[in-house]
């Protein structure tokens, strides 16, 4: 049974990939900033208070990597395997994913046993830093890049 007193699950998932991109550093909330955990107000589109201050394509980034956790998440509630990664960039990209929702379901306490023995079936390659092929973007998530700058900066 769902405790009532815990947010919806789009919310604590948006909440948890949040956390786990590392958006807390970048929040105005002083709370965030000081835990590091993420507890802003989630709005209608599914995003933290921190994740709309994005520029736009950091936002959709983050849309989307919210659609494969919520996947994630739905993939344990039918006890199915995670798709296969092709590549490591996708392997990152899965397990980022998949942590986030693994804290999300985590916060109700009836799912923890079942939790274990699905991560234990699941046999993910062990955590590695992110891939040469999307290592920059990732150290990027939330700031803006150089080439942006300079746009910006000219006015146009």
């Amino acid at each position: 049974m769902t405790d009532p007193s815990l947010p919806p699950l789009e919310t604590r998932i948006s909440r948890r990939l949040a956390e786990v991109l590392g958006m807390p550093r970048l929040c105005p909330r002083r709370a965030c900033g000081r835990t590091g955990c993420c507890a802003a107000a989630v709005s209608a589109d599914g995003e933290p208070e921190c994740v709309g201050a994005l520029q736009d394509f950091h936002r959709n980034l983050f849309a989307e990597q919210r659609k494969i956790a919520g996947g994630c998440a739905a993939r344990f509630s039918r006890r199915d395997p995670l798709p296969e990664a092709e590549n490591e960039a996708q392997t990152f990209m899965l397990r980022l994913n998949l942590s986030a929702a693994v804290a999300a379901l985590a916060e109700e306490p009836a799912n923890r046993p079942a939790l274990r023995g699905w991560l234990r079936r699941l046999r993910l390659p062990p955590l590695a830093p992110p891939p040469r092929s999307i290592a920059g973007a990732f150290l990027r998530f939330g700031r803006v890049a150089e080439e942006e700058e300079t746009f910006v900066e000219g006015g146009q």
